[in-house]
């Protein structure tokens, strides 16, 4: 606004391929037969089942099979078969440059064919596809094919046919023609898709699987974009549809000006799908690298904006950040129709914008000014348009009128959701995702209002409301979009609605009452944003003040020299933003990717994720002192030595800490009001900090199926709601990708509260006396104590007293419960100083078994000395000798030590290199090598990411992964 220039920079557009139709077959469902239209995940299409067959059709999935996908099996039919889908409306295929892409897995004698229904008749492709004894992909030209007949009803094949009139194509469909013979001969279909080499879908919601539609009043979002040879970046804009010839602009909330307008290539998005949320699909390739990239030619530039009063964080050389708050201030969005008004204040004035495109106009703004007459006497509603020969034209129009918002997406979802699951001490109940919706639903965090309502986020920058999902029944309504990788939600003390993302914390305001969000009002924008993927803001948390608590990413590779890869004092750091929103302070830094929780009592506690400097999964409790952590990229104070964490827990127990939670005593009655952690791998620890004796966590005995990123408890019954997400390049150890549940106590059993660490005993104080039907007895191995490095290199492995790799375990000597039946003492051999101990405990009550593991860092014991050392040394003498590798074993260890996350098995590319024939490729000594010390040889294209497993494999467990391993040939 402020006496901005604008230039005209035309760029070269592009056409981008993309699907007419994908099926993937729904994933949130158990195995079934017959596979139904309901089991489908595009619109376009709609199911039949033909032939002798078709009853025995099943949508097959086996949880218990690492990375098994539902998919389409015909092993118990008993005929050929035809699965017949409809299209929505019929499709001219005649041109030479249409193609049907596969994913199957086909075996024995059994053929998986083609076939499409041109005016009411069927015909099959002669050629079959390939058998293959793994998921693969093939590409089938509808041009270079030939065509038999098709009865569809028999699956009869007939005489071959000259092309079909590929014009009027109203069907595809497979064929089976043979009859199977279970998994030794059958056919798989795990997904399938039709497109057009150079051309964009008619008539098609763009893009597939994206986070854009065309109804996005607006995307918050990054944005870089070229200009004579220079980069711009936006680092938390507003990206407007000008709704004329796919124009957009993009406001910078930042500096409070227009950056850029342009004109995306027609049925494309105007950005390039990089970022977290779009390369997240778990068909895409691992990490975001780069921001997204603006899309088509420029119309309208500001090239040389620069303001001075914009803050610059001492780690990097880059001017960015909002502007100081006497020069003027982000005010947040306001829908008007279904058309963003924008809001800002420039010194004392306040500005609010309408844009659009025309045919007479590249952009047009409605301006309306509220305080000073900023732009002359009587300029309080003025018309600024942008001529397509260059000119500015400013006009005085009739007032800004706004229109009542409208609601941009008004289907509600009614979902029957699964059965409680009892699995004593808890009942687990799984809420189903509408399988129609507008496009997935990629869960990061949820929140309750007062009234029961869940509120939930995701990554592609959408919130829902959940009705009702305490019932059989929920109502899942989409109620905003267009915010930037929300990945928490929450609700304060006066019920009013909070997300944050990159681009800040923002209030989410029903202003009319209908049940959607038609005001999002910049909450706080104080803290830094870099162009960083990783820079993205984890958890919120509110004080009973109003303040807020947020964490934000700090991983950083010092070794690139590029702007994305820019560092501010307020990445890796626990912020605290007042109340006002305006003020941002330091907590703690040197974190890598920590979560912020905040306990009842107002205690700040963080988690942290293993990698380099960070040597396994730390718990912190936040104190007034500003603490280092750790990571030394964030060390910005350049301190010496980082404060030791609360306590360390395994990361084979707690894979990726996340989120914290707080559970209730009305459906949690043996552990009420108690602070949890939430894991990656499907876990919650109960956090303990006793006024006497050690502080430590102890595992729930609990398994969810799928990968929880954050929690939130329903304000009547008192039901723990989990949530999450996995990302592409980290496959999770869980069967689902994504999930929603809620959790609460069916069977009363001890828990511990209060935990005494001696050099030869243990003592653990439960919650009440235990019951004459329950018991408690040492695991096997009741104890695990080693030692951690905190160094560059990603992780770290496990250590003795002695420095050497291992762990020392130890059997209980005796153990006894006292008199009262509430306290358990066992004692041990000598134990000493350690980073971590791990004890472990099965506990029995009349109904079932299950075993709960206690953390604690024993830090206050003796250092070992030089008699418990040599006795650590005979030990090793005696140890038994090792048996030949067990491949058999060697798979499940697989899936527990976390492999399977980092390395497919199928070819896919993840955060590690495929597996898949890698027998082949490297002998015995390289694969033992490559687990003990990754770090000794990187494979190309692919970044030091794996932690070392030395002395976190038993010896004999090593030998059974390596054997395994060397059977993937």
């Amino acid at each position: 606004m402020k006496a901005l220039s604008f230039i005209l920079l035309t760029l070269c557009s592009t056409l981008l391929a993309q699907p007419i139709f994908r099926e993937d077959f729904r994933d949130d469902v158990a195995a079934h037969i017959p596979v139904t239209n309901e089991d489908l995940t595009s619109d376009f299409l709609t199911l039949k089942r033909l032939g002798p067959g078709a009853d025995k059709i099943k949508l097959s999935y086996h949880p218990e099979i690492e990375n098994d996908p539902h998919y389409v099996w015909n092993g118990e039919c008993s005929g050929p078969t035809l699965l017949a889908f409809d299209f929505k409306e019929k499709l001219n295929l005649s041109s030479s440059d249409w193609f049907v892409k596969v994913g199957s897995k086909n075996v024995g004698q059994s053929k998986l064919h083609l076939a499409l229904r041109i005016d009411n008749k069927w015909f099959i492709r002669k050629e079959a596809l390939e058998n293959q004894n793994e998921w693969n992909e093939q590409t089938l030209k509808l041009s270079a094919s030939t065509w038999l007949t098709l009865d569809p009803n028999t699956i009869t094949i007939g005489t071959e046919q000259e092309t079909p009139n590929l014009k009027e194509t109203n069907a595809i469909g497979f064929v089976s023609p043979h009859k199977p013979q279970r998994s030794a001969d059958c056919t798989r279909l795990n997904w399938f898709e039709l497109l057009q080499s150079d051309k964009a879908p008619p008539k098609k919601k763009l893009p597939e699987n994206g986070f854009l539609e065309p109804e996005t009043p607006f995307l918050r979002s990054a944005l870089v974009y070229e200009h004579e040879g220079h980069e711009h970046f936006v680092r938390r804009g507003i990206l407007i549809p000008l709704h004329y010839r796919n124009r957009w602009a993009c406001f910078d909330p930042d500096t409070l000006h227009w950056a850029v307008v342009w004109e995306a290539p027609p049925g494309t998005a105007p950005i390039t799908y990089d970022s977290m949320a779009g390369v997240s699909f778990p068909d895409k390739k691992a990490k975001a690298k780069r921001a997204p990239r603006l899309l088509g030619k420029i119309l309208i530039i500001d090239p040389n904006f620069t303001n001075p009063q914009r803050k610059t964080p001492k780690p990097s050389r880059q001017k960015f950040g909002p502007l100081s708050p006497a020069a003027g201030e982000w005010i947040g969005i306001t829908l008007s129709g279904n058309r963003p008004l924008i809001r800002y204040r420039l010194d004392s004035t306040i500005v609010s914008e309408l844009v659009t495109s025309s045919q007479n106009s590249l952009f047009e703004h409605q301006v309306k000014i509220e305080g000073n007459d900023f732009f002359g006497q009587g300029f309080h509603n003025l018309k600024i348009s942008h001529q397509p020969d260059g000119k500015l034209i400013l006009t005085k129009p009739q007032p800004l009128i706004t229109e009542e918002p409208k609601i941009i997406f008004p289907t509600a979802y009614s979902v029957e959701n699964h059965q409680p699951q009892e699995k004593p001490p808890f009942t687990t109940r799984s809420l189903i995702f509408p399988p129609k919706s507008e496009r997935p639903i990629r869960a990061t965090d949820l929140a309750f209002k007062t009234n029961g309502d869940a509120f939930l986020t995701t990554l592609d920058g959408d919130v829902w409301r959940i009705e009702n999902c305490e019932k059989e029944t929920s109502t899942w309504t989409r109620i905003a979009t267009g915010l930037f990788e929300p990945i928490a939600i929450e609700v304060d003390h006066q019920d009013r609605l909070f997300t944050l993302g990159r681009d800040g914390i923002t209030e989410l305001i029903d202003s009319n009452n209908d049940g959607h969000i038609d005001r999002f009002h910049n909450a706080s924008d104080a803290f830094l944003q870099t162009l960083h993927t990783r820079d993205y803001a984890t958890s919120l948390a509110i004080g009973a003040d109003g303040s807020f608590l947020i964490a934000k990413g700090g991983i950083f590779e010092p070794e690139k020299n590029n702007i994305e890869n820019e560092l501010s004092e307020h990445r890796g750091t626990i912020l605290h933003i007042s109340s006002d929103g305006k003020t941002a302070t330091v907590l703690a830094d040197g974190l890598r990717l920590p979560y912020v929780g905040l306990r009842s009592d107002g205690t700040v506690f963080a988690s942290d994720q293993q990698g380099h400097y960070i040597p396994s999964s730390p718990l912190h409790l936040i104190s007034n002192e500003t603490p280092y952590l750790g990571f030394e990229p964030t060390n910005f104070k350049k301190r010496k030595t980082a404060t030791p964490p609360l306590l360390w827990y395994p990361y084979q127990a707690n894979r990726s800490s996340a989120a914290f939670c707080t559970t209730s005593s009305k459906a949690f009655p043996d552990i009420p009001n108690t602070f949890l952690q939430v894991s990656w791998n499907g876990r919650l620890f109960a956090i303990e900090t006793p006024k006497e004796g050690q502080p430590f966590s102890w595992q729930l005995p609990l398994q969810l199926d799928f990968p929880a990123l954050n929690g939130a408890t329903h304000p009547e019954s008192g039901h723990l709601y989990l949530t999450g997400l996995g990302i592409s390049g980290y496959l999770p150890t869980t069967p689902k990708f994504v999930g929603l549940a809620s959790i609460a106590q069916n069977q009363n059993f001890p828990t511990p509260t209060q935990l005494e660490v001696t050099d030869n005993s243990l003592k653990i104080t439960f919650n009440r006396p235990l019951t004459q039907e329950e018991t408690i007895t040492p695991g096997n191995p009741t104890l695990r104590l080693f030692n951690i490095k905190r160094t560059p290199k990603y992780g770290s492995g496990h250590y003795l007293w002695d420095g050497n790799p291992g762990e020392h375990q130890f059997a209980a000597k005796k153990f006894q419960l006292s008199a009262n039946r509430k306290t358990f003492e066992i004692s041990f051999e000598p134990l000493r100083h350690s980073d971590l101990l791990d004890l472990q405990l099965n506990i029995s009550t009349s109904q079932t078994t299950f075993p709960i593991h206690l953390y604690t860092r024993p830090n206050h014991l003796p250092l070992a000395n030089e008699e418990d050392l040599l006795k650590l040394a005979q030990a090793q003498e005696n140890r038994p000798q090792l048996t030949p590798g067990n491949p058999k074993r060697g798979k499940t260890l697989f899936t527990q030590y976390g492999c399977i996350g980092c390395h497919s098995l199928q070819n896919q590319k993840l955060v590690g290199p495929p597996l898949n024939g890698v027998a082949k490729q490297l002998s015995k000594a390289k694969l033992r090598e490559s687990i003990l010390n990754p770090n000794a040889e990187i494979a190309p294209d692919f970044a030091p990411a794996m932690p070392s497993f030395e002395g976190v494999i038993p010896l004999q467990e090593l030998e059974d992964l390596l054997s395994f391993l060397q059977t993937l040939k």
